[in-house]
């Protein structure tokens, strides 16, 4: 089974990067809780992989560089640190950066905690 950390590590760098939309299948949960400040969202595992797609599909490219990853000792929680590339239709881009907290459980995704991105990099 894979470690938390590499879960996400596949989410990010895969799922997302390389639009390997079919890991959704392998790394999320049947449901996966969108925690954001003052809410939550809960998605299927169909409805989290339909974010994915929908969001490749408003962009050229995207591309998430993970700064730091800190997995912590009890295994299932992964916080991350990114930067984001976004690359419109017309060439322009778009730079955010935020930070993540995953919990995963037997190697699939349950939470992700996430405090908004801003736009711009990490400095």
């Amino acid at each position: 089974m894979r470690t938390a950390r590499e879960v996400v590590e596949l989410y990010n760098l895969e799922l997302w990067n390389n639009a390997r939309f079919e890991l959704a299948d392998e790394i999320i949960a049947d449901t996966m809780v969108r925690h954001e400040v003052g809410a939550s969202r809960i998605l299927t595992r169909a409805e989290a992989r339909q974010r994915v797609e929908d969001t490749w599909a408003m962009f050229d490219n995207l591309t998430f560089v993970l700064n730091t990853v800190i997995a912590s000792d009890d295994g299932e929680h992964v916080s991350i640190v990114y930067d984001s590339t976004l690359t419109n239709k017309d060439g322009s881009t778009i730079e955010i950066a935020s930070i993540e907290v995953f919990k995963v459980v037997e190697g699939r995704i349950t939470d992700v905690w996430n405090c908004g991105y801003g736009q711009g990099v990490w400095a």
